[in-house]
């Protein structure tokens, strides 16, 4: 991995930020060195790209779509205050995090997104969503491991219902789905669009609620 660092009107915390990944950022050798030398000005050409598009952002967000996006929860995690002062820390923490996360898989460490739920102004974090439409609600996950733990769940009872559906051969590798009653006062954020009817729940409420094993709705 080759790290690249510039401080010259750089107002953004660059600290571990990879900028290339694999094919761009090859560091391996090649069969001679006039290949070694284009792909090293190839290589820095690109970089240049990205740190031009760094030092002409001023707001965090549009400056962190610059970047791989493999780079953007650590550019998010370098400059949070950056974020916050910008008003947009709710919302770039939900876009990354909904990226790869939903009440069917779980992706990243569990620790590190209660950790970045928790610095969200929590009115700010809800206004992101939609009002949640219940006093009570069964609310439904899923796991290939059998973890009933975690913070995104539906209420969509058509999704669960897919799911039971399609890990119903838990030799063909299905997994568990979970059902449990939640309440408006357990709920972060709730997200309702033309793909989910979903809830983040509170870090403590996910961790501390036993949802059960079910085989039907």
């Amino acid at each position: 991995m080759i790290l690249y660092k510039r401080d010259k009107n750089m107002q953004w915390k660059l600290d571990n930020i990879r900028f290339l990944y694999p094919p761009d950022d090859f560091t391996g050798t090649f069969a001679n060195t006039k290949m070694q030398e284009r792909h090293k000005a190839n290589q820095d050409q690109k970089i240049k790209v990205i740190l031009e598009h760094l030092e002409a952002k001023n707001n965090p967000l549009e400056a962190m779509q610059g970047l791989n996006p493999l780079d953007h929860l650590q550019f998010l995690q370098n400059n949070l205050e950056k974020f916050r002062h910008a008003g947009c820390l709710e919302k770039t923490v939900l876009l990354l995090y909904y990226r790869k996360n939903t009440p069917f898989a779980t992706v990243g460490d569990h620790n590190e997104w209660k950790s970045l739920l928790a610095q969200c102004h929590p009115a700010r974090l809800y206004e992101e969503g939609k009002p949640f439409p219940f006093d009570k609600t069964t609310a439904f996950r899923g796991s290939v491991t059998g973890n009933p733990k975690g913070l995104s769940w539906t209420v969509s009872r058509e999704e669960a219902t897919w799911f039971l559906e399609r890990w119903k051969d838990k030799s063909l590798g299905g997994g568990t789905v979970f059902a449990m009653e939640i309440t408006r006062q357990d709920v972060l954020v709730y997200i309702e669009d033309e793909h989910r009817r979903e809830v983040i729940l509170i870090p403590e409420v996910a961790e501390n609620s036993v949802g059960r094993a079910i085989d039907h709705i």
